[in-house]
């Protein structure tokens, strides 16, 4: 078990943001959502102190701070809230009542940190769920924006460190507890269920000679977390047994602590050369997390959980060798899906080294074999950015979504490369442009090449 000691809401938000929990309280996304949940007509006018009954935004500049419902000029009903902070956005989405957070809602913080449940003026207040950016957890009770009340605290291994009671987000005494949802069933979604992946209504494709290395990496031991990197690669190792054909036995599934320099060299080096039957097997790549370029910016870097800042030379990963060693094991074809970025700096948009320089490198000279096909989440000198609300990266959220058959085009039962690039051309970049941002995914190989025949 962790020897961490577990982190109560107040504790940690005001270690790792330098401010009080009152105020971090509020916000989310884009306007769309909102409107499309209200039968409310849209507000008229400017003079806001006139809005009733209405669906109505608030900008500064070009920054959306609110879409939502409007009663009295005040926000009341449903509604998204987006407030900038030094770090980030913070959001919220859910229920509003004489212009504050009052009800049931969802509040996302900018470090990773989730909380659902009920609200009463701008309090976490009631029955509701805390989980930390490392995974931890909490369930149950809450006053006053901490734990109060009757609750389970986990780690995010699963072990259950605190059951019981607790006041001021202090446990005080042990007691067997009642589990409670994680979500207040009146709690509306920004998305429509419609969207949400759901790996599990797809009719499985029999097993046949491919295998996959899946990479996800969230939490690293000494850079800042690629935020739902972990949610990328569980998730996706889903996708590869039902639509890709890969057996759980010809799988390997690397995360965090469990995503080293050196279990990433054994996954390469001795256990894909094992399980590759020359000519004949299909090879599967899917790495979520932190890349990085050279000094140069000619070579590309993917970094491992022990990955070092002062020692990247010593502790990255040259993605070139990681080719040489796929070659080498004469898989008959070899697909990467690469979501990160090369550009030198985190999913929130900061720095991971001060000195980072974008890739220099083109899709033409990058020297990939022929029997590869790579599709990457951004251009070169841009950043692989995360969404809060999908609780995914944008490129692996809308990758397995078009590999449910969103993308493809001509709905003929066979997905290409092509297809599924021009999908997440399509998807990722407007995704990324509702945070006011670039992300074009791109692929290098064959567009034509069969991903998913059905």
């Amino acid at each position: 078990m962790s020897n961490r000691n577990p982190i109560t809401v107040v504790s940690l938000i005001s270690r790792m943001r330098g401010r009080s929990a009152l105020a971090l309280l509020a916000l989310l996304l884009a306007s769309k959502a909102a409107t499309a949940q209200s039968t409310m007509p849209s507000c008229a006018g400017k003079n806001t102190s006139n809005w009733s009954a209405c669906v109505g935004t608030l900008t500064s500049g070009k920054t959306i701070l609110y879409t939502g419902e409007f009663v009295n000029g005040k926000k009341q009903g449903y509604g998204e809230e987006t407030i900038p902070q030094t770090n980030g956005n913070d959001r919220y989405v859910g229920q509003f009542h004489e212009g504050r957070r009052h009800g049931k809602g969802v509040y996302y913080f900018s470090n990773g940190g989730k909380y659902e449940g009920e609200l009463v003026r701008d309090q976490f207040n009631g029955d509701g769920s805390f989980e930390s950016p490392y995974g931890d957890r909490y369930v149950g009770q809450f006053r006053n924006g901490q734990f109060g009340g009757e609750g389970v605290y986990t780690f995010a291994n699963g072990n259950v460190v605190q059951e019981g009671v607790f006041e001021n987000g202090v446990f005080v005494r042990a007691a067997k507890i009642q589990q409670r949802s994680t979500l207040p069933e009146t709690t509306t979604s920004p998305f429509n269920e419609a969207s949400r992946l759901n790996p599990g209504a797809l009719k499985a494709l029999p097993g046949r000679d491919a295998v996959a290395i899946i990479i996800g990496i969230q939490s690293y031991k000494y850079l800042p977390p690629a935020r739902f990197a972990n949610a990328d690669a569980r998730l996706f190792s889903e996708y590869a047994q039902r639509v890709l054909g890969v057996t759980p036995d010809k799988m390997r599934l690397l995360t965090d602590g469990d995503a080293g320099e050196i279990d990433i060299a054994r996954a390469f080096r001795s256990w894909l050369m094992r399980n590759v039957n020359k000519g004949k097997t299909d090879v599967y790549i899917f790495y979520s997390g932190h890349g990085l370029p050279s000094d140069d910016g000619k070579s590309l870097y993917l970094l491992p959980y022990n990955a070092d800042r002062d020692f990247i030379d010593k502790t990255a990963i040259n993605q070139a060798e990681l080719i040489s060693l796929t070659e080498a094991t004469g898989a008959k074809t070899v697909t990467m899906f690469i979501d990160s970025c090369y550009s030198g700096q985190t999913r929130n948009g900061d720095a991971l080294l001060a000195n980072a320089r974008p890739v220099a490198l083109k899709s033409k000279n990058t020297g990939y074999p022929a029997t590869f096909t790579v599709l990457t989440a951004s251009a070169p000198d841009q950043i692989s950015w995360s969404s809060d609300e999908l609780r995914h990266g944008i490129f692996s959220y809308y990758l397995m979504k078009g590999m449910e058959g969103d993308a493809d085009g001509n709905q003929d039962g066979k997905l290409t490369t092509g297809e599924l690039h021009a999908y997440l051309l399509d998807k990722v970049n407007r995704q990324a442009a509702i945070q006011n941002r670039k992300q074009q995914p791109q692929l290098v190989g064959d567009p034509d090449q069969i991903l998913i025949s059905r």
